[in-house]
């Protein structure tokens, strides 16, 4: 009877064993998804060039322009000019928080600038017009060029461009360098 006991013992304390094993290694998977998740981000934040997200739709400079492929919908109002600096139309979707002009590259249409319109509109880091320099200094820090009182990051072919009036951020604009 003894012998019965020790084995059901032994038996129980194998299973326990292998079921701190399964959880222990289902836990690490978690934690390397996690670390892989917050890498991703990390590397996108990285990436060199500076890009602008609206409802978790990531809008980059310089991509082709097609609000249904970018799901950001119907714009409210649009304009279209000759353009100055390429062959063709500038034009320009404007929408509630913030308005993309577009610049004719061949047969197709890039995005040139993200001009905010409000503060409802932020920057992928947080930023928005009406937020404090030292909100920007402190998310952007110190590597930005200044001309009278506009601030400007690159990153890449891109630019980060806020103008600053009494420590106060009132204008925000992504811009993509062309050449």
């Amino acid at each position: 009877m003894k012998k019965v006991i020790l084995i059901i013992l032994a038996i129980a304390v194998i299973v326990i064993g292998g079921i701190e094993i399964a959880i222990t290694v289902q836990n690490s998977k978690k934690v390397s998804n996690a670390d892989e998740k917050v890498s991703d981000v990390e590397s996108s934040q990285n990436a060199e060039a500076y890009t602008f997200v609206d409802n978790g739709k990531e809008i980059a400079l310089g991509q082709v322009f097609d609000k249904n492929a970018l799901g950001i919908g119907d714009e409210t109002s649009y304009s279209e000019v000759a353009s100055c600096a390429f062959e063709g139309l500038d034009k320009t979707y404007t929408y509630e928080n913030y308005e993309i002009t577009t610049y004719p590259d061949g047969d197709k249409d890039k995005i040139y600038t993200i001009y905010f319109l409000n503060a409802e509109a932020k920057t992928q880091e947080g930023v928005a017009v009406s937020d404090s320099l030292q909100k920007m200094l402190e998310i952007y820090g110190e590597n930005y060029e200044i001309q009278g009182n506009q601030y400007t990051y690159t990153k890449g072919k891109t630019q980060l461009q806020f103008i600053v009036e009494n420590d106060v951020i009132t204008s925000i604009q992504y811009s993509y360098i062309t050449e």
